[in-house]
């Protein structure tokens, strides 16, 4: 299963307000968000016969600065920290387009650090939407990663908290990255702060970021607000709307002529070795346990008919029997199927006994060096894979592998499981059930 998401916002009263948060609630549990609102409780008690939500009470408010009960940002950082869970900050109503796998690829890209969304402002025609040049309105991060803000007035629903959660991120060494593309909407409508507010909250940012340099004017403060959204313009880093093909991404990472070592774990019948043993310079090293597939012979492969395990020794071995109307040979595996058998068209048959073998076990005595790509096709077995491969692992550039959230075998590791074996990795790409890892521990 994977680790549950919140949509952090503060819902605000009053009848105008209420169709446009109800259709951005409705967004945020299409994309698999389960929905926190932030509130005074004498707001919670006007708020809770009108919304199907769960409410956080928060009795110090910002009812001083701004003469109504605004909830401080810091206090959803907090809550997110407290909780150790994801979550996506974000203003009430502010209309998510994403599904929950495409939300929750973007999360897993953007860890360790912060991702913000671009908004497109719109008159109720989202195909003419166009990109909010200055605010931000949703931010997306991990509670783990977000310790360290000091406490402040800045609030949801107020000027320039927006711009302080990426520099404070920044501040605590962490990446920003930016969604620029369309999946974010705002409705327009009449401005909710005044210039008093905007010149408190940016008089409070610069105690927190000393960004004024001294002079506390209006005028300094718009200046200021522009440097600042320019420099998030200039320094963030991009995510791309959709996963790539993995085999363009291995053809152009790896086109320089120098020797490499690549790893195939899973070989079935050759077709995805093959390309990959054409990379200039590479040398391959092939496993493929089912007596029933051939991987390609050539001068740079080197075939093993062994299993990844996490011992060396003999283990059962089941195998798959027929897949979409013919004979299957490529979902055999060292475990029992198990949601595979609801997902796919694929039945399993005779058990044989095969050889295995730990990765270490293996390239202790034949890939010493750094290992550059690993490609892992192993069907369930990643985990036994990563335990009895810490050691290549840790000099291994790149892997990319299989993995389920719904135990397509038994006992197959989730990416969260894979990524807790793995610390020294981070997620590059993610597609549905595999996953491209980085090794940050290792200069590429």
């Amino acid at each position: 299963m994977r680790e549950p998401l919140f949509a952090l916002t503060s819902l605000a009263p009053g009848p105008d307000h209420q169709p446009r948060q109800q259709a951005a609630i409705t967004s945020w549990r299409n994309a698999g968000l389960e929905v926190r609102s932030f509130n005074h409780s004498s707001e919670i008690a006007v708020l809770g016969p009108a919304y199907d939500v769960s409410f956080v009470g928060v009795e110090q408010t910002t009812a001083a600065e701004f003469g109504r009960p605004c909830i401080p940002i810091k206090a959803m950082l907090d809550w997110a920290t407290q909780k150790a869970v994801p979550v996506l900050l974000l203003n009430s109503d502010i209309e998510v387009r994403l599904t929950p796998f495409e939300l929750y690829r973007l999360r897993m890209l953007g860890d360790p650090g912060l991702t913000y969304f671009v908004r497109f402002n719109h008159d109720g025609d989202l195909d003419r939407a166009t990109p909010e040049p200055w605010g931000i309105d949703a931010f997306l991060f991990h509670g783990r990663n977000a310790m360290g803000f000091a406490d402040s007035f800045l609030s949801m629903g107020q000027p320039f908290w927006d711009y302080w959660l990426p520099l404070g991120f920044w501040a605590l060494g962490r990446p920003v990255w930016a969604i620029e593309f369309p999946v974010t909407f705002h409705r327009t409508h009449a401005r909710s702060w005044s210039w008093e507010s905007w010149h408190r909250c940016a008089l409070e940012f610069d105690r927190l970021t000393g960004l004024l340099r001294g002079d506390h004017s209006l005028e300094a403060c718009l200046a200021m607000s522009q440097r600042v959204r320019a420099e998030l313009h200039r320094n963030k880093r991009g995510l791309p709307e959709r996963p790539g093909n993995i085999r363009h991404w291995v053809e152009q990472r790896f086109a320089d002529r120098g020797a490499k070592v690549f790893l195939a774990l899973g070989a079935p019948q050759g077709g995805d070795t093959a390309w990959l043993a054409r990379i200039p310079g590479v040398t391959v090293h092939a496993f493929e346990p089912d007596p029933r597939n051939h991987p390609p012979a050539a001068a740079n492969v080197i075939v093993n008919r062994l299993a990844i395990s996490d011992h060396d020794g003999r283990r059962p071995f089941v195998l798959s029997a027929q897949g979409w109307g013919r004979e299957w040979t490529y979902s055999s595996s060292l475990k029992q199927p198990k949601n595979h058998l609801l997902h796919y068209p694929v039945t399993f048959g005779d058990v044989i006994e095969v050889e295995t073998i730990r990765l270490d076990s293996y390239c202790r005595r034949h890939a010493p060096g750094l290992v550059d790509f690993i490609w892992a096709d192993i069907q369930g077995a990643e985990r036994e894979m990563v335990q009895g491969g810490l050691e290549t692992l840790a000099r291994t550039r790149y892997l990319y592998t299989e993995y389920s959230d719904c135990e397509l075998y038994e006992g197959q590791a989730t990416l969260s499981e894979l990524l807790a074996l793995l610390p020294g990795f981070r997620v590059l790409e993610l597609w549905e059930e595999d996953v491209l890892l980085e090794n940050t521990g290792v200069l590429a």
